[in-house]
């Protein structure tokens, strides 16, 4: 049997969709809608459909990367109804990119997901995993996965006299440094 390294990588493609906004809050807003081989001859920006209300896009290529310290993740991802990817698609800040938004990130793990989640400025959609990337995912965890027991902490034996704090009384009879008393 081969040796599998303890990092996978995955690229692919992402395809979004700029649709048209019923609010009258919006002109439109962006969704992701799924991934295609990496190498499909496609350039970023390029129009793959498009009607009045919808116009699909060629967001760019990214890597799926898994990494063996982080098979619980992609546990809970394969024991969820259905697996996902999830793509993160940030705001473009500057002109080297032709669409308002652009790819930052495709991961197989809800956790790291759930981090980019937390800024609130990226759009983070769970799409379908197509078979193939789920076959080679779950023959990587499959190989490094390894269940751990959980183990119940025994807390450290702490001597009771030994800690002071709280023992003394809040109002005592205190001296003056001249011999008289504090007032308590």
């Amino acid at each position: 049997m081969k040796a599998l390294a303890r990092e996978l990588s995955i690229m692919v493609g992402v395809l979004a969709e700029r649709r048209k906004s019923v609010s009258r809050w919006a002109t439109d807003y962006w969704i992701p809608v799924g991934v295609t081989p990496a190498f499909s001859g496609l350039a970023v920006g390029d129009v793959l459909l498009s009607d009045e209300n919808v116009t699909r896009y060629f967001m760019g290529v990214a890597e799926i990367s898994c990494h063996a310290a982080e098979t619980e993740a992609y546990v809970h991802n394969f024991n969820s109804q259905a697996p996902a990817l999830f793509v993160v698609l940030r705001r473009t800040v500057d002109d080297r990119h032709p669409l308002p938004w652009h790819v930052h990130s495709v991961t197989a793990s809800p956790y790291q997901a759930q981090d980019f989640e937390d800024s609130g400025e990226d759009i983070i959609e769970r799409i379908a995993m197509p078979a193939d990337i789920e076959a080679t995912i779950k023959d990587f965890v499959n190989h490094y996965h390894r269940e751990e027991e959980f183990r119940k902490r025994r807390r450290d034996r702490v001597d009771v006299e030994d800690q002071k704090f709280g023992k003394e009384p809040i109002f005592v009879d205190r001296q003056k440094p001249g011999g008289g008393k504090l007032d308590g």
